[in-house]
């Protein structure tokens, strides 16, 4: 007889024994109460809140027996009641709960009657969720019924048909098939041989695939030519759980991938998450182009207001040599028409004025050239003299003293001529500007170029005697639109795109200023690699 009994049993405490495994690999707390709620039973997650050894020790205790506050042990008990009385689930119920480790954490929590083999209730069942951070909280509530529906299905199915718990996980898989078929997204998992034993999702459609083709076969056989995927697959099957992107087929993936471990520790394969991302890529290289031509025309338009102080002052020095050459012409007509030689002063300032118009001119034509931004091979000696020359010719730099300290031997960098040109007449430009005003000493502009070896720069440093900039401004200058000049004498684009321009070539500009003492600018090319 007793044998009897103990096959009859053996089933049933197995069952028990699975449902117990089953409540405690679930993450949410659960518990249960009878008629006069005292706990009668709870999972491994409930009972770690509390601070107990096992589920076992809750047994038996109240509310008041565990670390609760005394008025949220009164609201759990009213709102326990109110099930019991009611007969109905009281789903959405929040609760602060303060764990054994003195922290208060808000949860919601579903409760619903449990009945016995009659129908009668019999006690409460409850399933907590944490909602503190308030993250995806109508998934975490769907979850949270979900869960509950299933544990008290399970309940029930304890002492009655073990079918019910069959048909609720097949539902719970056609349903998580189903989410995953509707995104875009794709989901697998693969042992620590790399074999395919899960594959599901959406985005199987775009590469020809259906669910389930892939299992069985080597990621790295498939995938052999694609080294991207077998390197993100290897870190995986290493333990490592990371974020990656990578594109295939012409279709962008964000890629999450996580190692998958047993009970002991032991690494038993990896899980990967892939989602369709082609949209958002696509839009951010829409926005990184726009950003580009928008650039490129703060560029163009800092380069024509450049051009255009330089080009009037050309053009006022144009004038004043007119004016010489008018008066020489009308000195020569006298002279023919009295039938003398010319003066040989007034010829020698013929030839100092053609040659001068000769430069100007030439400088103008420099000006007005159209910008070629392809990279190329220069002294940083000769693009200084050159800038130098053009601001003089301009009257930009006439009445200052401006001296320039450069190297015996080439300071060779690579990058687009004109754009380098572009930074050294804003820079002294600003520099003229500064000095203007300055009355209690001299007004001075030194250009100083340097070599630092040690990181590989070739420097140029543009000092000024000039006003300074505020400290509380300093942070500022660097910005669009902002200028300390007088309004109309700056477009206040002329540092950005100034800052930009080196950037693009690896370089870089800084500042150090004192109010009174003046400033000084010091931008920073890559040297060009040594010819031969």
């Amino acid at each position: 007889m007793r044998a009897r009994e103990a096959f009859v049993q053996a089933p049933v405490q197995e069952e028990a024994a699975l449902f117990r495994r089953i409540l405690d690999a679930l993450p949410y707390p659960i518990f249960w109460k009878g008629r006069d709620l005292r706990y009668l039973g709870c999972n491994a997650a409930f009972a770690s809140i509390t601070g107990l050894a096992s589920p076992d020790v809750v047994v038996g205790l109240t509310d008041y027996e565990l670390p609760w506050r005394k008025e949220d042990a009164d609201f759990y008990r009213a709102c326990d009641q109110q099930v019991l009385q009611s007969g109905q689930p009281l789903p959405e119920c929040e609760e602060p709960v303060r764990g054994s480790d003195g922290q208060q954490r808000w949860t919601q929590t579903s409760k619903v009657p449990l009945r016995d083999g009659e129908g009668a209730i019999c006690g409460v069942l409850g399933i907590l969720i944490d909602v503190t951070e308030r993250r995806e909280a109508q998934a975490q509530f769907q979850v949270a019924l979900t869960a509950g529906e299933a544990a008290n299905r399970m309940l029930r199915a304890q002492v009655a048909e073990r079918e019910t718990v069959q048909r609720a996980l097949a539902l719970s898989e056609m349903r998580l098939r189903t989410a995953i078929r509707g995104a875009q997204m794709t989901l697998w998992s693969l042992d620590t041989q790399g074999i395919i034993t899960f594959s599901d999702g959406g985005a199987l459609a775009p590469l020809g695939l259906e669910p389930g083709w892939l299992v069985g076969h080597s990621i790295f056989e498939l995938y052999a030519d694609q080294p991207d995927i077998l390197a993100q697959t290897r870190r995986a099957l290493s333990g490592e759980s990371f974020t990656s992107h990578i594109s295939f087929d012409g279709i962008h993936y964000e890629t999450r991938f996580s190692p998958v471990f047993d009970e002991s520790g032991t690494l038993t394969g990896a899980m990967g998450l892939a989602q369709d991302v082609t949209e958002r890529v696509r839009y951010r290289e829409m926005l990184e182009a726009e950003l580009e031509r928008t650039r490129n025309q703060l560029l163009q338009v800092e380069r024509l207001a450049t051009l255009g102080t330089l080009a009037a002052g050309v053009g006022h020095e144009l004038r004043n040599i007119s004016t010489v050459l008018n008066s020489l012409r009308t000195s020569f007509h006298e002279c023919a028409r009295r039938g003398l030689p010319p003066d040989a002063e007034e010829l020698e300032e013929l030839g100092w004025a053609c040659e001068h118009v000769a430069t100007h001119g030439r400088h103008l034509m420099d000006l007005g050239r159209p910008g070629r931004m392809t990279v190329e091979r220069m002294d940083l000696r000769e693009l200084v003299s050159g800038a130098l020359a053009m601001l003089r010719t301009a009257g930009i730099t006439k009445h200052l003293k401006v001296s320039a300290l450069v190297l015996e031997s080439p300071l060779w960098v690579e990058a687009s001529r004109t754009r380098v040109e572009q930074v050294l007449l804003n820079l002294v430009s600003n520099a003229a500007d500064a000095v203007e005003s300055v009355r209690d000493r001299p007004a001075e502009v030194r250009v100083r170029l340097f070599e630092d070896s040690v990181s590989g720069f070739a420097c140029c440093c543009v000092e000024d005697t000039g006003v300074g900039i505020p400290e509380e401004k300093l942070s500022s200058i660097f910005e669009p639109w902002f200028t300390t000049k007088p309004p109309g004498r700056g477009t206040g684009l002329g540092l950005p795109v100034v800052r930009n321009i080196l950037k693009e070539y690896g370089g870089d500009l800084s500042v150090e200023s004192k109010v009174g003492s003046g400033s000084a600018f010091t931008f920073r090319l890559p040297l060009a690699a040594k010819v031969g």
